[in-house]
């Protein structure tokens, strides 16, 4: 009987995971720090860590567009999570960005799983070109 495949892989997705909220809470606590980080780049800073994590972890997968937008999904949504909940630990956002930020920085995260999912499609391309 062959094995299903998953869309996910859990190993990749764990440190995919890891990775972004190490950086997502560490972007927060600079901005904690720094509170003109905070202000100009907060959102921005979130949104570029979900979408670069989303982007590698597609591109380490190799799979297809939908498993690379899913995994870019998922971490964009935990890394948003992360970062968020940070800020409000630190009393620096008011509850109310909660679901704003957390579905910006999902979908950026979906989109850079696209984006790695091309980046991977490249990468086969010219290997076969060697």
């Amino acid at each position: 009987m062959k094995k299903p495949v998953l869309l996910v892989e859990p190993r990749l997705l764990i440190r995919a995971l890891s990775a972004g909220s190490a950086c997502a809470a560490g972007f927060m606590l600079l901005g904690h720090v720094r509170p003109f980080l905070a202000l100009h780049y907060g959102l921005f800073g979130c949104m570029m860590i979900a979408g670069t994590t989303g982007l590698l972890y597609a591109r380490d997968l190799a799979r297809g567009y939908v498993a690379g937008a899913l995994g870019g999904l998922v971490i964009g949504a935990a890394c948003g999570l992360v970062a968020v909940g940070t800020a409000n630990l630190l009393g620096d956002h008011p509850d109310q960005f909660i679901p704003f930020c957390v579905m910006i920085c999902t979908l950026i995260g979906a989109i850079g799983g696209l984006f790695g999912q091309y980046g991977a499609w490249i990468r086969a391309f010219i290997n076969t070109l060697r």
